[in-house]
């Protein structure tokens, strides 16, 4: 839990989204069962999709895994599905179908491990301030500036890891099934991965070794809050593990 709410590297969200996943199933089940004991089908949303998770997000990679795969882990749109639930539908039961997700949206605010906790808001917003003072530290900027020139040299002008894997996601082409697993899609994720590390990964590990430094005064400034959050998570995981057959196993937080 720790990880996802004061994460610090690649490998704390690559725990992020393995929680965020098994929220995701979480979300699903309870929408399904609203939406089901009242007699609608099950609406087609939560299909999945998306970079794999072992990759890290572009706030922190996952340097080793990105390295070791020659995949940057750009978004191509790759196993998802875009399903109009209320196609075919008359006026009547659009109506019908929308007043009853929107009454199963509201119930479902509260029941997800983590998402809409008013505890967990609080402590990844206090998280990400201290992320964003990192960001603009001296040694930061100034290991930064020399990645900026070495990024551009190798063709990928960028200014942060984070405009790096936006310069490359906009190169992209229509994020389709068959656009991912073409040459270009591939070639373009193998050249964000060795720019990555060559030009980026200073500013990655002093990045990590700031945040690690930080971490341990933020926690203990917030145990209080950190212990209520953690005890909430707990029972919702456990109650939902054991009511929908769900398991959720994550790495060392």
């Amino acid at each position: 839990m720790i990880a996802f709410v004061a994460p610090r590297d690649g490998a704390d969200a690559v725990i992020g989204s393995e929680l965020a996943s098994f929220a995701q199933t979480v979300q699903s089940k309870l929408l399904d069962n609203c939406m089901t004991s009242d007699g609608f089908a099950a609406p087609p949303f939560f299909a999945g999709g998306g970079p794999p998770s072992d990759l890290g997000s572009p706030q922190f990679p996952n340097l080793p895994a990105i390295e070791a795969s020659h995949d940057l882990g750009l978004f191509t749109g790759a196993g998802v599905q875009f399903v109009d639930p209320q196609a075919g539908m008359s006026a009547p039961e659009r109506r019908a179908w929308q007043a009853r997700i929107g009454h199963c949206f509201r119930t479902m605010q509260g029941q997800t491990p983590l998402f809409g906790s008013g505890k967990f808001e609080q402590l990844s917003s206090g998280w990400f301030n201290v992320i964003n003072q990192v960001g603009r530290s001296p040694q930061i900027r100034a290991l930064s500036k020399t990645a900026a020139t070495c990024s551009a040299a190798h063709g990928v002008p960028a200014t942060s890891v984070i405009s790096l894997y936006g310069r490359l996601q906009s190169q992209l082409g229509p994020l389709t099934q068959s656009n991912a697993d073409s040459t270009k899609v591939q070639e373009l994720q193998a050249k964000g991965a060795r720019v990555l590390a060559v030009c980026w990964s200073k500013v990655i590990n002093e990045t990590t070794a700031l945040l690690t430094g930080r971490r341990a005064a933020y926690l203990a400034q917030n145990a209080n809050a950190v212990t209520a959050l953690q005890s909430q998570v707990d029972g919702q995981v456990s109650s939902v593990e054991r009511h929908y057959g769900v398991k959720l196993t994550l790495g060392e937080s």
